[in-house]
């Protein structure tokens, strides 16, 4: 302002000075008349517009008085074009400053033009934001309706655990590692069921979960952590127990009347990975998975209810015989042996005369349970009243007769009380081999029905 001031001021001593000595060349020599009138001009309208208004109005003031005095003191006939000057200079700035408002209008004109162009823009760029979301949302929720129907249309639990995998990645997306637990029912826990990991996210260790799986089955709600390092809930000192790369996290339990059945877990490598309209689509398909995983295991209790004894929860006969046929079949493709175990209760009519039918049930049920415990690889069934059926895929005579002579004793061993009695149960068992001694399974079933009744012959509690 300093500066612009010194300027003016020396701007104004110029026109000064000039129109002093413009004046005195005139008065004092025979100069033209009509080129010192238009130098007048010039430098009144050249101080006024230079130095503003005031500023130069002081300054011409001061030059047309001087220029007066030596007009009077030289008898100079021309001092009348002065206020002749003065009047076409306020015509001039009258007209320049009009000129000025006008184009002062215009300019606050284009800036609100300018204004209005960038809200419009500013407007333009939300809603078109706004139009993608809504068509993401839109195609997030198509995907949910294909996704109920094909949750619903599918009754394997092994294949839901994987089509609920799929819809998350397919919903929801950007992630690097989904992990679905199943609860124990019984025991009330956690159990791994299936993964989706990315080659650079360390396997799952936790089966049973971590921090941030037990709060999700405590609280029955979902869980959005942004990042995992700024989250009070979960201190750094707890989550070392469980190391693995994630720093973000949506989680969302599976439902089913009130009790939890299952979790769903995302993770990503990332902060502020997800948000929480992720989470609400994650929270719509746990609902949607947990009513699938209840039909999947309810069509499970049904077929083992359909093929399994009540009494004893052994398969019953003709799944047995189904599953015999299966097998021999690859073990004729694969040459390989299979054997079959014949099992019966001896004197089992005693029981049930001696203590009743209840007692009889008492009995089944103990020889069921120790039969289960042999057979991890494979079927065993209830072929009969007090009749038992094993089937041993890729096992060889030889160790076959070495099973069944190992049940046979573990059966005897320990004493069940039948009405304040104790009392040992033995049994007599029949081995045949495939294709050793059969070459087709009705045959074989045959071949293992006359060996049992051979050790019923030799004294019961036998193996033959």
């Amino acid at each position: 302002m300093q500066i612009e001031s010194t300027s003016k001021v020396k701007i104004g001593m110029f026109c000064g000075v000039s129109f002093l000595l413009i004046s005195f060349l005139t008065f004092r020599t025979n100069l033209p008349k009509i080129p010192t009138i238009f130098l007048y001009n010039l430098i009144i309208i050249l101080s006024m517009q230079s130095l503003g208004f005031y500023r130069g109005l002081f300054f011409l003031g001061a030059s047309i008085f001087f220029a007066i005095l030596i007009s009077l003191a030289a008898n100079f006939i021309y001092a009348w074009n002065i206020p002749m000057f003065l009047v076409a200079f306020f015509i001039v700035n009258d007209r320049l400053k009009k000129s000025d408002y006008y184009d002062h209008i215009i300019k606050r004109r284009i800036e609100e033009l300018s204004e209005n162009r960038n809200l419009l823009t500013n407007e333009y760029a939300r809603h078109k934001r706004d139009g993608n979301f809504l068509a993401k949302k839109e195609t997030r929720y198509k995907s949910l309706q294909d996704i109920t129907s094909i949750l619903s249309s599918t009754l394997s639990l092994d294949k839901v655990t994987e089509l609920i995998l799929d819809s998350a990645l397919q919903v929801i997306g950007k992630s690097e590692g989904l992990i679905l637990f199943l609860v124990d029912t019984e025991k009330q826990e956690l159990n791994l069921a299936t993964t989706r990991m990315e080659k650079d996210f360390n396997k799952v260790k936790a089966k049973k979960g971590d921090l941030l799986d037990e709060w999700v089955f405590k609280q029955r709600q979902g869980l959005l952590v942004e990042d995992i390092k700024k989250d009070f809930r979960f201190s750094g000192e707890k989550m070392k127990e469980y190391p693995r790369p994630f720093r973000s996290v949506i989680s969302c339990p599976l439902m089913e009347e009130r009790k939890v059945i299952g979790i769903l877990r995302l993770e990503h490598s990332k902060p502020y990975n997800y948000t929480s309209e992720d989470l609400r689509l994650l929270d719509i398909l746990c609902d949607l998975g947990a009513a699938s995983l209840a039909n999947a295991k309810f069509y499970k209790q049904t077929l083992e209810l359909a093929i399994t004894d009540g009494l004893t929860g052994l398969y019953l006969r003709r799944y047995f015989l189904d599953r015999l046929k299966e097998e021999l079949t690859r073990s004729l493709r694969d040459d390989v042996e299979t054997s079959l175990l014949m099992i019966d209760i001896d004197n089992f009519k005693n029981y049930n005369d001696t203590y009743g039918h209840t007692a009889g049930d008492l009995v089944l049920k103990y020889l069921s349970k120790v039969l289960q415990g042999f057979t991890e690889t494979g079927v065993v069934a209830r072929y009969g009243g007090e009749e038992f059926a094993i089937l041993l895929p890729e096992t060889s005579k030889r160790e076959a007769k070495k099973i069944a002579d190992e049940i046979r004793k573990d059966i005897k061993k320990e004493p069940i009380k039948l009405r304040r009695t104790k009392t040992n149960v033995t049994v007599s068992i029949g081995v045949a081999t495939f294709p050793d001694d059969a070459k087709v399974y009705d045959e074989l079933i045959l071949r293992a029905d006359e060996k049992l009744y051979k050790a019923k012959r030799e004294g019961k509690d036998k193996v033959v």
